[in-house]
C-alpha cells in the first residue's frame, strides 16, 4: 500500500513539474525535460526518507493522497504559474506532516522495541536468578547440617533466611515486582527493618497493568518502610498475600504505634 503512494506521488510531482515549466514556456521538450528532473528528485526523496515511509500509516498516506490529488488537479484550471506555485506549497506542507507523524512513529516505535528488548532480557536474567537461587539454598542447607558449631550455625542461619527471603518472591513474580520487591529488601535491611514476607499468591497475579501494579506494590512498601523506621522499638513490617473466595487479599502491616483512636478508631496498628 505504501508503494502504491510513492508512486503516485512521482507521477503527481512529474505532473505539476511537467505543468509549471509550460506555464514559463511553450516548449514541449523543457516541459519533458522538468517532468523527468522532478521525478528524479522526487525519486531521491524518496529513497532518503525510506526508513519514515516505513513508519508511515496508510490512513495519513491517505488523506494526503486525496488532498494532493485534488491540489494537483488545479494546474489543469488555467496555464497560470500561481497555481502550481499554490500546489507545490500544499505539497510541501502535507510532507511536512507527514515526515513529522512519520518521525514520531519511528521514535516511538524504536523505544517500544527496545523495551521490549529489555523485558525479555530482565525476565532471562530473572529466571537465572530464580534458577542459581535454588541451588545456592540446596549448598546452604547441605553446609548447615555438616557444621556442629553454634556460630557457624548463627551464621549459616543468618544467610538462610534470607535467601529464602528472597526465594519466596523469586518463584511466581515477574521481572517488575522482583525489582520492586528486591529494592524493598535491600533499603529494609540498610534501616534496620525485619521483614516477613508471605506470599501465597504472587502480587504479579493482581488484575492491574504492570504498570499499575509496580506503582501500588512500590507506594504500599514505601509507605510502610518510612513508617517502620521510624519506630522506637524494633521495627517490623509484615506483608502477607492470599485468595480469599475468588478475592485478592494484600495486607501489609508494620510495627509502628498509629494514630490516636480518637482520630482514627478503625485499628490500633497503621496499615499502609
Amino acid at each position: 500500500m505504501i508503494t502504491l503512494f510513492q508512486c503516485l506521488y512521482l507521477i503527481l510531482f512529474s505532473f505539476i513539474c511537467y505543468q509549471g515549466a509550460a506555464a514559463f514556456s511553450h516548449s514541449t521538450a523543457a516541459s519533458w525535460l522538468a517532468a523527468a528532473l522532478g521525478a528524479a528528485a522526487a525519486g531521491l526523496y524518496i529513497w532518503n526518507t525510506k526508513r519514515v515511509w516505513k513508519h508511515c500509516s496508510s490512513g495519513l498516506c491517505a488523506w494526503i493522497a486525496v488532498i494532493q490529488v485534488m491540489s494537483a488537479g488545479v494546474v489543469l484550471i488555467g496555464t497560470d504559474i500561481m497555481p502550481v506555485l499554490c500546489v507545490i506549497a500544499i505539497f510541501a506542507g502535507c510532507e511536512g506532516l507527514r515526515i513529522g507523524q512519520s518521525a514520531l512513529q519511528a521514535r516511538l516505535s524504536d523505544q517500544i522495541d527496545k523495551l521490549t528488548q529489555a523485558e525479555q532480557h530482565a525476565n532471562q536474567m530473572l529466571i537465572d536468578v530464580r534458577s542459581r537461587n535454588h541451588d545456592t539454598m540446596k549448598h546452604i542447607t547441605a553446609i548447615k547440617s555438616a557444621q556442629p558449631k553454634a556460630d557457624t550455625q548463627a551464621y549459616i542461619q543468618n544467610w538462610a533466611d534470607q535467601y529464602s527471603q528472597y526465594d519466596c518472591f523469586l518463584k511466581g513474580e515477574n521481572a517488575y515486582i522482583a525489582g520492586v520487591l528486591y529494592d524493598f529488601l535491600e533499603k529494609a535491611r540498610a534501616s534496620n527493618v525485619s521483614v516477613s514476607l508471605h506470599m501465597h499468591t504472587p502480587l504479579s497475579s493482581l488484575p492491574f497493568s504492570p504498570a499499575d501494579q509496580v506503582s501500588l506494590v512500590g507506594n504500599i512498601l514505601e509507605n510502610a518502610l518510612d513508617s517502620a523506621a521510624e519506630a522506637r522499638e524494633k521495627a517490623e513490617i509484615k506483608l502477607e498475600t492470599s485468595l480469599r473466595s475468588g478475592l485478592y487479599v494484600l495486607t501489609c502491616e508494620n510495627s509502628t504505634p498509629g494514630m490516636d483512636p480518637k482520630v482514627w478508631p478503625l485499628n490500633e496498628k497503621r496499615r499502609s
